[in-house]
């Protein structure tokens, strides 16, 4: 293979998160064995999470010196002229000035068609069309964001389109000695869609304790919490790297993750690895991902979640459902997801 350029761009737009996440797996994975890379990223880079934990060669990494701000330098196209690569592949929807420079793009979901303001509609979807139309390859997570991608752009080449899942770090396992307490755990976005109000809702009515892991509370947040479940039922974990998300998987009673809409839905795979239970909405790719379950909730229902929890009550129930998510989790390895990234390099 010639020289590879990735583009880091999402480490200058995320804290943390699962574009990040999956962003971190890839590099990490390509640097063990791959000697022909090189990387492009902004000074910002390195208050990501997922950028601190990772140890990108230093003579590998080219800093970009964009005199322009993030909000604009984030949809510029990238000047490779430094670098000369032969592929291009940017984490989040960059294009390439060099077209002879062939470009891979990884599709993650499509929320921003479905759920974004028109303004933020528009301009995300201008970026991200004209990266896909401009792309040799076009990836996507898994098959029901390959669905979508046909539905919005149904004149794309489909030869140039291909499925490669998400793999989950191996940071994600059983942890010795570890106590599961009863706690519940909700994980990522509270964006309307994710439904979080809803699972506050319901366990409001009963006397379960939730942890949630992501952004810092809003003042909003933290008054319809405090509101709903009292200040000590609840407990707000943020910034976490994934070696203390891994025990809060490892320390909940299960994962409640009733979103309407995953492009692939890393959180369920990550919590299936350490053996905790996933309660999750049968929608969009969930049912592709999660495997066989009695947990997979048919409708935003308040008694079905309920009825869902009551269920890993039983300790055998939790053993067999805790088991179906562990074999599940093993076809979403890191290395298969590095192996079909560099059959699709190689192929360039």
């Amino acid at each position: 293979m010639n020289t590879i350029l990735f583009d880091n761009i999402i480490y200058s737009l995320q804290r943390f998160g699962g574009i990040s996440s999956m962003w971190s797996m890839l590099l990490g994975g390509l640097c063990d064995n791959v000697s022909n890379l090189m990387f492009l990223e902004r000074e910002d880079a390195l208050n990501n999470i997922y950028r601190k934990n990772i140890e990108l060669p230093c003579d590998k990494v080219v800093k970009s010196h964009s005199k322009f701000p993030l909000i604009i330098d984030r949809y510029r196209s990238v000047d490779t002229q430094n670098v000369n690569p032969s592929i291009f592949h940017s984490s989040y929807y960059r294009c390439v000035k060099d077209k002879d420079v062939k470009s891979v793009v990884t599709v993650h979901d499509f929320t921003y068609e479905r759920y974004m303001a028109r303004a933020q509609r528009y301009i995300h979807c201008k970026q991200k069309y004209n990266a896909i139309n401009n792309a040799e390859v076009v990836v996507c997570v898994s098959e029901n964001t390959r669905k979508d991608l046909l539905h919005y752009l149904p004149n794309i080449e489909k030869d140039k389109i291909k499925v490669v899942y998400n793999g989950v770090s191996d940071v994600f396992c059983q942890l010795a000695g570890v106590a599961r307490g009863e706690r519940l755990l909700y994980v990522g976005s509270r964006a309307k869609y994710k439904n979080f109000d809803f699972v506050v809702e319901t366990l409001s009515e009963t006397s379960h304790h939730l942890d949630i892991c992501g952004a810092p509370l809003s003042i909003k947040e933290q008054k319809f919490l405090n509101k709903k479940l009292g200040s000590e039922r609840y407990k707000v974990y943020s910034n976490v790297d994934n070696h203390r998300l891994n025990e809060l998987y490892n320390q909940a009673k299960c994962l409640i993750y009733p979103s309407d809409y995953e492009g692939f839905g890393m959180p369920i795979i990550e919590a299936q690895k350490t053996g905790c239970p996933v309660v999750a909405l049968n929608t969009s790719s969930v049912p592709e991902v999660i495997g066989a379950t009695p947990l997979l909730l048919q409708s935003l229902s308040r008694k079905e979640l309920l009825s869902a929890l009551k269920m890993i009550e039983t300790p055998t129930l939790f053993d067999n459902i805790s088991g179906l998510g562990m074999e599940n989790a093993k076809k979403y390895t890191s290395q298969d997801a590095i192996d079909g990234y560099k059959e699709i390099y190689q192929s360039l």
